[in-house]
């Protein structure tokens, strides 16, 4: 049967007649359409192509921060693999057996795109870390460096850290105390007068720290934080910000020896000022009292501490309470749960001593006279437990060479 009788059986079908029909004839041969198919790249491009194609496709659509994360319909193949069709990914982390995967051999399964791109964010914040610190490695301070630190304000950490500048001399090796709390209130506990340029005025007048070091009770030299303008501190915690290691390099100019001590004074809670002190710290102490809020206060700062992220090896990290008032029976207490809690850690308990106040007012050496009270022979004996642990920690050194 032929075509055109096809035709008019079918319009006879519906009680119509085939008279009126005309068929045109054409040249052009036109093929039964295919199953549509999902498009297959002609030729499999590179993976660098590849995936700087995607990390711009999705930066130029908008962001959903509910949207759970969806994978391409298809993976990247390596050169030469065939493209494999795989199911739309989970949204869940990747895990970092997937991210250190190596990338397949042709012939393998593909890639999954999760993976290429998890290793595009870590280079690339790699590469940012990298502008941020001109130098990976630290210099070393030949010195032995105290950081004092603490969570909570009015713990009389700045008092401390003058009675340890004061006290704590190795052989003929000199003490350095150096400010790094804005407000500056160290050099009056050490009978420096007031106005003297700091650390933060050196970078503007072209100075170096060695030129701005002030002499303090029993030889203990200071170099104050200094009053500062507006725009003199924030170019002084810019330069923090922008090198991680800007404390360690300002020590190293300094030419310090492994006979000379350096007590850093930091502000209360997280700041630019702590990270750069336990940078360079290898023994941090924690100044705590007697009190609830101290208490409470201290897991915040043993977080603060762990999450150092360039805090030596060697850095070991104690407690001391200060301004332990023993007349009263609740600060007995809290000093027993202090122990249990600190350990080995406790380091030492230093009195409440009115005296140290009033040796402030008059502007006094309150360590002048070692046996004239409880607080000065605390504080001698806490500075004599710090030599025996710098004299341990050198005589391990020299056995490990």
């Amino acid at each position: 049967m032929s075509h055109k009788d096809d035709i008019s059986n079918l319009f006879r079908r519906f009680g119509a007649t085939s008279d009126s029909y005309h068929e045109f004839e054409t040249p052009f041969d036109y093929p039964c359409a295919a199953p549509q198919k999902m498009p297959l790249p002609a030729e499999p491009a590179y993976l660098p192509e590849v995936v700087a194609q995607v990390v711009e496709n999705m930066a130029a659509e908008p962001q959903n921060e509910q949207a759970p994360f969806k994978s391409l319909p298809f993976s990247v193949v390596t050169p030469g693999a065939q493209p494999v069709v795989q199911s739309v990914i989970p949204a869940v982390e990747p895990s970092r057996r997937d991210i250190e995967a190596p990338l397949m051999s042709s012939g393998d399964v593909a890639t999954p795109l999760r993976h290429l791109l998890a290793e595009v964010a870590l280079a690339r914040q790699a590469e940012m870390h990298a502008q941020l610190q001109p130098d990976a490695c630290a210099p070393k301070c030949k010195a032995h460096v105290v950081a004092l630190v603490s969570a909570k304000g009015g713990v009389g950490k700045s008092t401390l850290g003058a009675g340890l500048a004061s006290s704590l001399h190795l052989g003929a090796g000199k003490t350095l105390a150096i400010d790094l709390d804005p407000q500056n209130a160290l050099h009056y506990h050490l009978g420096i007068e007031s106005g003297a340029v700091g650390l933060g005025s050196t970078c503007a007048q072209g100075t170096t720290w060695a030129d701005k070091l002030q002499q303090g009770f029993d030889d203990a030299q200071l170099l104050p934080y200094g009053v500062l303008s507006d725009d003199e501190r924030c170019a002084l915690e810019r330069d923090m910000s922008q090198d991680r290691h800007w404390l360690a390099r300002q020590l190293a100019s300094l030419d310090l020896g492994e006979s000379d001590v350096v007590i850093l004074d930091t502000p209360t809670g997280r700041s630019l000022y702590l990270e750069q002190a336990l940078d360079v710290a290898d023994q941090v102490i924690v100044v705590t009292t007697a009190d609830a809020a101290s208490f409470i206060a201290l897991d915040q700062m043993d977080r603060l501490i762990d999450s150092a992220l360039t805090r030596p090896e060697s850095s070991v990290c104690n407690y001391v309470v200060n301004q332990f008032d023993a007349r009263r029976e609740f600060s007995r207490d809290m000093l027993e749960v202090l122990k249990r809690r600190l350990g080995g850690q406790l380091l030492g308990v230093i009195a409440l001593d009115n005296t140290l106040g009033e040796s402030l007012a008059y502007g006094r050496n309150p360590l002048a006279s070692p046996h004239a009270s409880a607080v000065c022979q605390e504080m001698a004996l806490l500075a004599k437990q710090l030599k025996a642990r710098f004299q341990s920690a050198a005589v391990s050194a020299m056995s490990a060479l």
